[in-house]
């Protein structure tokens, strides 16, 4: 990992800024992951996650480009952390719609694919690949379903979802993920994350008829303690 305008590794995790309900990175950090991996977000927003709940063991069922353990690796080598991270994919053989997660963990982190906007690959279990959006709702139903179950009591489920506007048609994804607050756990956060250097910012939309779609949305769901669940007699 090189250093880069915004600092040098180390001092990349001595940047604690507190989290909010609204975070915006202007100028990308290219630290972890890689940059031209379609879809490829930056990884601050997950590296605070972890500085304000402070896992010990995490998983990304959706690795991607490798932002979350490139994070998380360097977490371990410059401050010793000791936070134990497991990290699958589809390309890389594991199917999060018929697998389960290999263990418990504190916090699992999840990018799903935005429905269709970006396709990955051919794979009928991708995401991606679904052409129509009840299919698509109900797999990734199956998905967020097999996170939260790998969850520690008291752990969490973050997932970063944008909405889709297609053909003046807005489909709001984040709707659909709230919807599933009985099935994922206690609600405690919404994170509205600001997009920055889209592929579509060099686009022209003189006669767009509704506002561009300019942020994406990070739910943070909670598992219940035990000690929660016997209080309310659950």
């Amino acid at each position: 990992m090189e250093g880069h305008a915004l600092g040098t590794p180390s001092t990349l995790y001595d940047q604690r800024t507190p989290l909010g309900s609204l975070v915006s990175y202007p100028q990308r950090c290219n630290a972890w992951g890689d940059g031209r991996y379609r879809g490829n977000c930056d990884g601050r927003l997950f590296l605070q996650l972890v500085q304000h709940y402070q896992p010990r063991c995490i998983a990304d069922p959706m690795l991607g480009s490798g932002t979350t353990r490139d994070v998380i690796a360097g977490l371990n080598r410059e401050k010793n952390a000791g936070i134990r991270y497991w990290g699958g994919d589809l390309r890389l053989g594991f199917n999060l719609l018929t697998d389960d997660l290999p263990g418990s963990f504190d916090l699992v982190w999840i990018h799903p694919p935005y429905w269709d906007i970006i396709r990955y690959s051919n794979d009928l279990s991708d995401l991606s690949t679904f052409e129509n959006y009840v299919e698509f709702r109900a797999a990734l139903r199956v998905c967020l379903q097999r996170c939260f179950a790998s969850l520690n009591p008291g752990g969490r489920l973050a997932i970063l979802i944008g909405d889709v506007r297609r053909n003046g048609k807005y489909t709001p994804l984040v709707r659909d993920v709230l919807n599933l607050e009985s099935e994922l756990g206690q609600l405690r956060a919404i994170i509205i994350k600001a997009q920055h250097q889209c592929r579509s910012d060099g686009t022209q939309y003189s006669r767009l008829e509704d506002p561009r779609i300019l942020h994406e949305y990070c739910v943070v769901f909670k598992r219940r303690e035990e000690a929660e669940l016997t209080r309310d007699g659950r």
